[in-house]
């Protein structure tokens, strides 16, 4: 079952993996989920049906290595020290207000290629 769990987390489509930070306990590098936990979970459990419960997989995600965006507060450093909204606002902003769909999609990517563009600075920017 572990090393289900450790396969699964091997995936880039699950994480990205810090490239400077590690885990005080382990020393193994830090690991963002790329989704909530819940969306993981249900990933999980439709490749191995078999293997852990919910419990088992939620419990090894608290603390140490994995890192969930509600951990960080939401907002990037960099987002932080500038004051920007945290993205998952943005995206319900935009959502809620912009009622061209032709719009709304074009600023969806936009903001998408930001964010994407935001994440790999901060990578290159702590290498």
């Amino acid at each position: 079952m572990l090393s289900q769990f450790e396969s699964f987390f091997a995936n880039k489509s699950n994480v990205n993996m810090s490239s400077y930070k590690t885990d005080n306990e382990s020393g193994l590098p830090v690991l963002y989920l790329q989704d909530c936990k819940q969306s993981l979970w249900k990933k999980f459990h439709e490749q191995y049906p078999d293997s852990m419960k919910c419990t088992s997989f939620m419990t090894r995600l608290e603390g140490g290595r994995y890192q969930y965006k509600e951990d960080l507060g939401g907002l990037c450093m960099t987002c932080n020290e500038c004051g920007y909204l945290v993205f998952d606002e943005i995206e319900k902003i935009i959502e809620m207000h912009v009622t061209d769909p032709g719009v709304r999609v074009s600023l969806l990517f936009i903001f998408l290629l930001y964010k994407e563009l935001i994440q790999n600075l901060l990578i290159y920017n702590n290498k």
